[in-house]
């Protein structure tokens, strides 16, 4: 979720063209208008982690954004306009990272309910089931041919709990309560809309990439997020965790904004795919049915100091705390403003059953600090 930055290019068609006008009442959209002369966003994001090392230690991932405008935005154009990313570590625990741009896009409903997205001349399509229980992408390109399969082995969420397409997709319930917001608050709270369509699910990849077979099965994960801004103009620093970890499945973030004093918590953790928490805070406001993500270590990354390790403690309603510990192990991204990292994450109930698995981390500096920050 809330990605990233474009790494290398790859020309699709020649001449831009609108997408499909926003309709926010189909769960994925598209969610927002998006064109060159505004600074909107609107991307659809899935991953496949294994749960088994390659022999060199790293798990094979593979994370594909498909998106409709820039996450970073630092001129005064929204191009390119339609970019795909395809960013992992293959079966021998290789990186690849390759960004293919095209001029060309449309996401919309289907007669039969379901969406299709198209990138170029049907380069790149997805296909999302109406009952949110898959999500296929379709790979028909010069670098990259293949499907990934992301099944849904949990239920569909909002970013604050919401099941149904009724429920907001904002954060703006946390602030109703008519306290004074800054201008990159009211973006964060007000305008930020995501869904998570898969929570999780055993997923398939079977692509090839830059002439390399990459053929695996892991932890799948797909959600949506779409804003009128690039992350630049209103987050400092963000950090995500995702993982399925033995029975328990979850992805937690936690964001400070832009010259404000009220940060973000949301976390969703499942066990056996039924939630047991799902919810949003605003970071102190309460004790119970949060998430608390802490970063610990220091590596010289990409110019800026990193951290080398996530804990994550879910406080539940009833007090009872889920704890994981993540020990960052390759990182693919690597920029300045955004880290991607495969980790090895450990945990499970405090004091019960603890398991041993692997996720990602991930650290968006859109505040271009020079090194992690507590949030």
């Amino acid at each position: 979720m809330f990605h990233h930055f474009v790494l290398g290019t790859l020309l699709g068609s020649l001449l831009p063209q609108l997408a499909v006008a926003a309709n926010l009442s189909n769960w994925e959209g598209p969610h927002i208008d998006v064109s060159a002369e505004n600074r909107a966003i609107d991307w659809w994001y899935t991953q496949v982690v294994s749960q088994t090392s390659a022999p060199n230690g790293v798990p094979p991932s593979i994370e594909i954004v498909l998106k409709h405008g820039n996450t970073f935005q630092y001129g005064s154009s929204n191009t390119p306009l339609y970019p795909v990313e395809i960013n992992g570590f293959d079966q021998d625990g290789l990186p690849f990272a390759q960004t293919l741009v095209f001029n060309t896009s449309s996401v919309y409903p289907t007669e039969s309910g379901d969406t299709f997205g198209s990138w170029g001349d049907n380069e790149i399509t997805f296909v999302a089931t109406s009952d949110r229980k898959k999500f296929t992408v379709f790979l028909n390109t010069t670098y990259a041919t293949g499907t990934i399969v992301i099944n849904n082995e949990s239920s569909a969420r909002t970013g604050c709990g919401g099941t149904d397409l009724s429920d907001s997709p904002f954060f703006s319930n946390l602030v109703s309560d008519g306290r004074e917001l800054t201008a990159a608050e009211v973006i964060l709270y007000q305008k930020t809309g995501w869904r998570i369509t898969i929570p999780g699910g055993s997923s398939t990849v079977d692509v090839v990439l830059g002439g390399k077979a990459v053929q695996f099965c892991g932890a799948g994960y797909k959600d949506s997020n779409w804003g009128p801004n690039a992350m630049n103009d209103f987050i400092e620093s963000w950090y995500v965790l995702i993982a399925q970890v033995g029975p328990w499945s979850f992805v937690t973030f936690s964001g400070s904004p832009t010259n404000g004093t009220n940060s973000i918590n949301s976390g969703h953790l499942s066990y056996k795919g039924k939630f047991v928490t799902s919810q949003c805070n605003i970071i102190g406001e309460r004790s119970t049915d949060i998430s608390v993500i802490t970063p610990s270590g220091q590596v010289v990354d990409s110019g800026v100091i990193a951290p080398t390790a996530f804990d994550v403690t879910f406080v539940l309603p009833d007090g009872q705390n889920v704890s994981f510990h993540a020990d960052n192990i390759a990182v693919n991204p690597t920029v300045s403003v955004y880290h991607r990292w495969v980790a090895k994450y450990t945990g499970g109930a405090v004091g019960g059953h603890q398991y041993e698995s692997y996720g990602i981390t991930e650290w968006m500096n859109a505040g271009h600090l020079g090194q992690w920050i507590d949030i």
